[in-house]
C-alpha cells in the first residue's frame, strides 16, 4: 500500500458513497495523485497522528456535500452569497471548528476532483520545475500549505514564504512544515495577503502562488495587481480560480476564462500557459470548472 492510500482507505470507511467516483479520479492519473497523497500523508501521520486521516475524510465529505447544496442553489438563483467581506472572515476564516476541516478537503480536491486533477501536474511541470534555481516563491492565502511544501519536496534549492489570514489555516500549515523537514526554507505568517502596504520591495518573488483564491474576493483585480507587485520581471505565477462553482466562501462570479484574462491584462500580466476542466452537468444552467494559469509580466 503507498502512504497516500491512508487518506483513500478513510474515504471509503468515513464516506463510503464518495468513494468510487475519487478512486476513479486517483486511478485515471496515479503518479500525479500520488506525487501529491505521499508526502502529504508521511507529513499528516508525523504531524497529526492516525485519527488525522479521519479527520480529512469527514471534512473532504462535509464539503462535497455542502459544494453539491450550494451549487443546487445558485443553480436555482442564478448568483453567488451575497455577504460581504466580514462575514465570510467570521464564518469561515476565523472560525476554527468550520476552518479546520475545509482546509483538509481543500487540498484533497486537487487529487479527487476531476476537474482539479490536472492542476497537479500543472503546478509540478509548468511551475515548480521551471524555475530558475535558488527561487525564492511566495504563496498567497497559502492555507493548509501544503502546495508550498510539495515545491520544496520537489526541490531542494527553493524557498517558500506563506501568507494567510486565517490563523486555524496557519496553524495547520506550520504542523505541516515541520513534519515536512523543510522548516529551514518555509516561512508563514498571518496577514492579509493583498495588503501591499506590508508588501515590501516590488519585484522580490521569482515565483508566486495564487492557487484558488480569486473566487473568494470581492474585488479580485487587487489580486492581480498583487501579484504583479511582488513577481520579479522574469519571474512567474501560478494561478487558479474556479468558475460557476457556488461555495460558502466564494463571492465573485467568473464566468467566463476570459474574464481571468482581462483582469490579468489590466494589470500588467499575461497568460502564458491555460487549462480548464469541469464536467458537463447534463441540464445545468452553469458548468463549474477550474482553471490553472501561468502568468508573466508583459513587459
Amino acid at each position: 500500500m503507498r502512504d497516500g492510500d491512508k487518506f483513500l482507505d478513510a474515504l471509503q470507511r468515513k464516506a463510503k458513497l464518495l468513494y468510487p467516483a475519487v478512486k476513479k479520479t486517483v486511478d485515471g492519473a496515479p503518479d500525479d495523485c500520488y506525487w501529491l497523497l505521499d508526502p502529504l500523508a508521511r507529513w499528516t501521520e508525523s504531524g497529526f497522528g492516525v485519527e488525522a486521516f479521519d479527520l480529512a475524510a469527514r471534512g473532504y465529505a462535509r464539503y462535497a456535500m455542502e459544494v453539491n447544496r450550494l451549487q443546487q442553489a445558485y443553480e436555482s438563483s442564478g448568483e453567488f452569497s451575497s455577504s460581504s467581506h466580514e462575514e465570510v472572515v467570521e464564518a469561515v476564516y476565523d472560525n476554527p471548528d468550520y476552518m479546520i476541516p475545509y482546509m483538509w478537503a481543500a487540498v484533497l480536491i486537487y487529487p479527487y476532483w476531476p476537474s482539479m486533477v490536472r492542476h497537479i501536474a500543472f503546478l509540478r511541470d509548468r511551475f515548480i520545475r521551471r524555475l530558475p534555481e535558488q527561487a525564492e516563491i511566495l504563496e498567497l492565502a497559502c492555507g493548509h500549505g501544503a502546495l508550498g511544501l510539495l515545491a520544496l519536496e520537489e526541490r531542494e534549492d527553493l524557498r517558500v514564504e506563506g501568507v494567510d489570514l486565517s490563523p486555524a489555516a496557519i496553524e495547520i500549515a506550520m504542523r505541516l512544515r515541520q513534519a515536512s523537514g523543510h522548516g529551514a526554507r518555509s516561512t508563514l505568517g498571518v496577514m492579509d495577503a493583498l495588503d501591499l502596504q506590508q508588501a515590501g520591495a516590488p519585484g522580490r518573488y521569482a515565483g508566486v502562488l495564487a492557487a484558488m483564491l480569486a473566487e473568494h474576493l470581492h474585488e479580485p483585480e487587487r489580486l492581480f495587481r498583487t501579484i504583479a507587485h511582488h513577481l520579479a520581471p522574469e519571474g512567474i505565477c501560478f494561478f487558479s480560480t474556479a468558475l460557476e462553482s457556488a461555495q460558502k466562501d466564494h463571492v465573485y462570479e467568473f464566468h467566463t476564462e476570459a474574464q481571468v484574462l482581462a483582469m490579468a491584462a489590466e494589470a500588467g500580466l499575461r497568460v502564458v500557459d491555460l487549462i480548464c476542466d469541469g464536467p458537463r452537468r447534463p441540464g445545468a444552467r452553469y458548468r463549474p470548472r477550474a482553471m490553472a494559469a501561468i502568468l508573466e509580466h508583459q513587459n
